[in-house]
């Protein structure tokens, strides 16, 4: 019985030990931009001693759904994104991890963005951005320009 009683106390000490964490701290990087219809938002991400440039705009919302123009690094998406989970966010592999770093192989360096809300009334658009990277990122942008 002791033996049982010692298990259930280590099982229940490991799940309160891994919600200890947040999950908002897993991300290098991350910021809300309210845009405008065509109103571009540039993003430079500094990592690995190169600029990656990410540029980001919206062109069209109906029926809850919101069509942006995504331009990263020389490749152009056009995803479509809704304000429902599953549907909101757009991944972007911001560059490629080494093999050769360890044994384990680690998740490769991406950036989402996660539309939030639209106001009709000002015609704007919610879009997080957030980057998750094991390696030092800088991001430089002004917003809303």
């Amino acid at each position: 019985m002791s033996r049982l009683l010692a298990l259930w106390g280590l099982w229940a000490s490991l799940l309160f030990a891994a919600g200890a964490n947040s999950p908002n701290d897993a991300w290098s990087f991350e910021d809300t931009f309210a845009l405008k219809k065509d109103q571009v938002q540039h993003i430079q991400i500094h990592a690995k001693q190169k600029t990656f440039p990410l540029a980001f705009r919206w062109t069209l919302y109906q029926n809850g759904g919101l069509v942006m123009f995504v331009d990263y690094d020389g490749h152009r998406y056009q995803p479509l994104l809704y304000d429902r989970y599953g549907l909101d966010a757009f991944r972007i592999d911001l560059f490629s991890k080494p093999n050769d770093a360890s044994p384990m192989q680690f998740e490769t360096p991406y950036a989402l963005l996660i539309f939030r809300n639209y106001d009709p009334k000002r015609r704007e658009a919610w879009i997080d951005v957030k980057i998750k990277s094991d390696e030092t990122v800088e991001v430089l942008y002004t917003k809303g320009k």
